[in-house]
């Protein structure tokens, strides 16, 4: 099963640049915020996001050779449509996340963005999988 988190470091801390840290079982991984990057309520939300987006992107199979690097980029608006807090355009050749201002600072964005980035050319996007069930009358 997977298992994403995201965790938001105690105040007071020397800052320190977002990171992923993967679970050394592949069952998923943590990303990690300082305190002032980061809000309580974006914990919970980019926790769902990455969850999501993790369904989707897997580790490329042993052997295989290394993929393009992908850009991956975060917009920061104060209010998205229909109430939204985070919308994801994600693609093989781009990921584009647009969230709400007060959920990740701009440096946070930037920051974590640029380490997804950076582990793009290690993983492949599979296509989502559907499940269709049919009732009948």
């Amino acid at each position: 099963m997977l298992t994403i988190e995201v965790k938001r470091h105690p105040q007071g801390e020397t800052y320190f640049s977002p990171w992923i840290e993967d679970y050394e079982d592949g069952s998923g991984c943590t990303f990690h915020f300082h305190w002032d990057d980061i809000s309580d309520e974006g914990c919970a939300v980019f926790r769902e996001v990455f969850t999501e987006q993790g369904r989707r992107w897997h580790p490329r199979p042993p052997g295989a050779r290394s993929g393009p690097r992908i850009p991956i980029t975060m917009d920061r608006r104060d209010t998205l449509e229909c109430g939204a807090a985070v919308a994801v355009d994600d693609h093989a050749e781009y990921i584009a996340y647009t969230a709400r201002a007060d959920l990740i600072s701009e440096r946070g964005a930037r920051s974590i963005t640029q380490h997804q980035s950076e582990r793009s050319p290690y993983w492949e996007r599979r296509p989502a999988r559907y499940v269709f069930n049919r009732r009948t009358a």
